[in-house]
């Protein structure tokens, strides 16, 4: 991390200045040009309202406007030639800049002059080519602040997948040409993404952007390599709305790092002697040099816990800790995750201070009873029903230590959430419900009953029953299974049942995964490998290709948003833009250029949509201009002015809602 930016506050500052600076070079534009073709200038200012501090040739520094100053000494004879006849404003409002010319008001169309070197009485040529200036001058800079940073070099995740989300649109597609063949079903990890409908891709979050601002109901051609293939690979990837986040999503997960990303103080993990930048080398002894090697080999572990050597490469110091593995369940879209069609409870892993949960009473461990009624919800029924409760008082019964507690009830936030996260109960066999067609629902297992046994082997976990499960279908032959469980009512009476062991069955335990318990305070990072120009030109290839890029994606999304394919809840305003950017910019001076370049690039292309009040609401006057042979009517240009105001001021409000509430949640 850069020294520098290593500061949150410092790291604001930089971002505030910057953005400053994005406006002054936007209005600089308009202000260099109109001087060029002979219009007189009466302000330059950056911000809106009343002036904070001025400067005017002749007269210095003054706070306020220096106009009466101004006109008082050429009223008394003074040499004009001695006075700037352009006054420099710094305003009180930050959130935007303007150059005043003569005969020119963005705020009053019928602003008229007789001076020849009025805006009104030059060229529609000149005119045009004032009003673009600013939106050139932040393509330009936007493309140089690319171009230093792809020097330096950026960090990005490379477009290789990660993960794939069991029945996502990513993982239920067949490679053309090899339809209906199970190898091929599917995008799978280490999968390199190298073209999406044909146009390379660089990292990630060109794969993200481009199913994020798919088309409804629109493929994208897929062009894929994979470890071990002779050939390319094509998929035909349908993107579908994902119901978290509102978004396009194919359910592929960017690929993990070995290193570790951060590491809180006063932590389990920081008492390990585990520290930011140190990288996992080897598991069980077995050295390991991805992540997916890592994953494989915690994996293969299965119940039995693992040992992990982290390395501290600049000191050649190791830590090695040893730590328990759980069993790894994904939620599924239609069922919640199961073995042998049985589903296990759900338990709090976190209150978040501050949230009606944690106000309730809830706490980390917390078995979920009951939820509205609902007796032994699962994930996806706990999600729902709450979802479902609009706001309303939602009513929990917990089990804790043993004991059932009825917690105070709960009522949502604004987006009917309670701050909680959750995972099914991995140390107790507790079940919350058996899925229906399934062969276990055919028992009369219920929810809240707790497993016992498997085939007369003793289980005490979720865990014990995966391994115990795994162990048989790995010996093959297998064509049912004896569960022991005790029923959940008076008495705990004991069953047993008898479960077939179907091909689906067996085919689902046996990628049942393990994931290893990390200490907590331990994060790990994002595999990122740099976009870096090795030399001057190709930088400028590159900044020359993202400048094209975002601007491309800039008018598809603004698309989609008419479209409504993608949630308008989605944009950000000036104050999401500076808390994303601070953020950004604490990783490093590359990072600040980069974002300050995206920024610029999209100031452009929003102020050249023909909006009127914008530069392109000009430009599209100054065009009908030019076609008709006389200026567009006052009263029209007033109304459209009047109408472009009162869209800009909605859409200010509405996304500093989004933002706050964003920030707020």
């Amino acid at each position: 991390m850069d020294f520098l930016t290593s500061n949150f506050y410092f790291a604001f500052a930089l971002i505030i200045i910057g953005f400053g600076f994005l406006i002054f070079i936007h209005e600089l534009g308009h202000f260099l040009v109109a001087k060029m073709v002979g219009i007189k200038t009466t302000q330059f200012a950056i911000g809106f309202g009343h002036s904070l501090l001025t400067w005017r040739k002749g007269l210095g520094f003054r706070t306020g406007t220096t106009e009466p100053e101004y006109e008082k000494l050429l009223a008394e004879g003074a040499d004009p030639s001695t006075l700037g006849e352009t006054e420099y404003r710094l305003n009180y409002i930050p959130l935007g800049g303007y150059v005043k010319m003569l005969g020119q008001e963005d705020m009053d169309p019928t602003a008229r002059s007789e001076d020849p070197r009025a805006f009104n009485n030059k060229s529609v040529s000149a005119r045009f080519a004032v009003i673009s200036a600013g939106v050139i001058m932040n393509l330009i800079f936007g493309m140089i602040f690319f171009i230093i940073a792809f020097m330096s070099g950026v960090m990005f995740p490379p477009a290789i997948v990660g993960d794939v989300a069991p029945n996502a649109p990513a993982a239920t597609a067949f490679a053309q040409g090899h339809e209906n063949d199970p190898a091929y079903l599917g995008l799978q990890p280490d999968d390199h993404i190298t073209h999406i409908d044909g146009v390379e891709t660089g990292d990630m979050l060109d794969v993200k952007y481009a199913t994020i601002l798919a088309g409804k109901d629109t493929p994208l051609t897929m062009t894929v390599k994979r470890p071990g293939e002779p050939a390319d690979l094509t998929y035909l990837v349908t993107p579908e709305i994902n119901t978290t986040s509102g978004l396009n999503w194919i359910g592929v997960e960017p690929p993990m790092s070995l290193k570790v990303g951060k590491v809180e103080k006063n932590t389990p993990a920081y008492e390990a002697g585990l520290r930011r930048g140190m990288t996992i080398t080897a598991v069980n002894g077995e050295p390991v040099e991805t992540f997916s090697q890592y994953e494989t080999k915690v994996d293969r572990s299965a119940n039995q816990g693992v040992s992990i050597t982290f390395t501290d490469t600049e000191k050649n110091e190791d830590v090695v800790i040893n730590v328990a593995t759980i069993p790894l369940l994904t939620v599924q879209p239609d069922n919640p995750s199961n073995l042998l069609g049985l589903a296990p409870a759900v338990q709090i892993v976190k209150a978040v201070e501050n949230k009606p949960s944690a106000d309730a009473g809830l706490e980390p461990g917390d078995i979920v009873a009951a939820v509205n009624g609902i007796a032994w919800p699962d994930h996806l029924t706990f999600l729902k029903t709450i979802k479902e409760a609009k706001r309303e008082l939602i009513s929990l019964t917990v089990l804790r230590g043993g004991q059932e507690v009825r917690i105070d009830p709960i009522k949502p936030n604004k987006k009917n959430q309670i701050g909680v996260e959750l995972e099914f109960v991995a140390d107790a066999p507790i079940i919350s419900r058996a899925i229906e067609d399934s062969a276990a629902a055919k028992s009369n297992i219920i929810g809240g009953s707790r497993l016992t046994s498997v085939n007369d082997q003793v289980i005490s976990s979720w865990a014990d029953f995966q391994d115990a499960l795994a162990r048989i279908v790995s010996k093959g032959g297998a064509s049912e299974v004896v569960i022991g469980y005790e029923l959940n009512i008076a008495g705990n009476p004991a069953e047993r049942v008898t479960i077939p062991l179907s091909v689906e069955d067996a085919e689902q335990i046996a990628n049942a995964g393990w994931l290893a318990v990390l200490p907590q305070g331990l994060l790990p990072m994002m595999l990122q490998v740099p976009v870096v120009g090795d030399d001057p030109l190709e930088a400028t290839a590159l900044g020359f290709t993202k400048t094209h890029q975002f601007i491309t994606q800039t008018y598809t999304l603004l698309t989609r948003l008419f479209q409504r394919t993608v949630p308008a809840d989605v944009v950000s305003g000036p104050v999401g833009i500076v808390h994303q950017g601070t953020i950004i910019a604490e990783r490093g001076w590359q990072y600040l250029l980069y974002f300050l370049g995206l920024i610029s690039i999209n100031l452009a292309v929003i102020n050249f949509l023909p909006i009127p009040i914008t530069d392109g609401g000009q430009a599209v006057f100054l065009a009908i201009e030019k076609i008709k042979g006389s200026p567009v009517s006052v009263k029209v240009q007033t109304v459209a002015t009047l109408a472009g105001l009162a869209l800009l001021a909605c859409v200010f409000l509405f996304v500093t809602y989004n933002d706050i509430t964003r920030l707020l949640s």
